[in-house]
């Protein structure tokens, strides 16, 4: 199983900005719900250098690829228009996986 974790970084100042291009964004780039399962949909915390968003998905089986060039478009489109978003994507394994990767297996 492969998770991808996504988190975004936005300035208080641009937060209504992002907003309005987060929305458009979704419009030019919607979701395939072909390619993940939602986990975690666009959590928010403020914090003292502005808003954290996080997004976890389940990719499907052989759509990495697609997923990750979907959601780079997606987000590159709303960086693009506000200065100082960030954004991080971090591709994970399950705890099975990593453990097999060094040869251990969890206890059932």
């Amino acid at each position: 199983m492969v998770i991808v974790m996504t988190t975004v970084w936005i300035p208080h100042v641009k937060a209504s900005e992002a907003g309005k291009l987060f929305i458009e964004a979704l419009k030019k780039y919607p979701g395939d719900r072909s390619l993940s399962k939602v986990l975690l949909n666009n959590a928010v915390a403020t914090t003292k250098e502005g808003y954290k968003v996080v997004s976890a998905e389940e990719i499907k089986e052989g759509k990495l690829k697609e997923y990750l060039a979907l959601q780079n478009k997606g987000l590159l489109f709303i960086a693009n228009g506000i200065e100082g978003y960030k954004y991080q994507i971090e591709v994970m394994s399950s705890i099975v996986e990593a453990m097999d990767v060094v040869g251990l297996k969890p206890p059932e």
